[in-house]
């Protein structure tokens, strides 16, 4: 079972940072950039690339899993699965429960023979 964290990538940076008890500053200084830089990605301003994403799970030794899709449990995801965690993240309550159903009947027919 994968659990997840609640909350964007900048919320799941904040934890992380804190859970190391690093200041903005102390971080913005470990990936040689400005305190201003760190506080824009924490609030989720602009789009963060997926390498950017992993410089920052390296910097707070912390997977790429859990700060772009909130996986918590230490289970490794393919990039596709990873992928599809995002954008199922991103959805709305109601968009989630049809892209649910809709992979259920997917896993269902897998499982009868052709």
């Amino acid at each position: 079972m994968i659990l997840l964290a609640e909350g964007t990538i900048g919320n799941r940076i904040k934890l992380a940072r804190a859970t190391l008890g690093w200041s903005q500053e102390e971080l913005a200084e470990y990936m040689n950039t400005t305190k201003s830089m760190i506080s824009y990605y924490e609030n989720d301003h602009g789009d963060m690339k997926e390498s950017l994403i992993r410089e920052f799970a390296e910097a707070l030794k912390t997977t790429y899993e859990f700060l772009a899709c909130g996986v918590i449990n230490g289970t490794k995801l393919s990039g596709k699965a990873a992928e599809m965690l995002q954008i199922f993240a991103s959805m709305d309550d109601i968009t989630q429960n049809v892209f649910l159903i809709q992979a259920r009947v997917l896993e269902h027919y897998k499982m009868i023979p052709i």
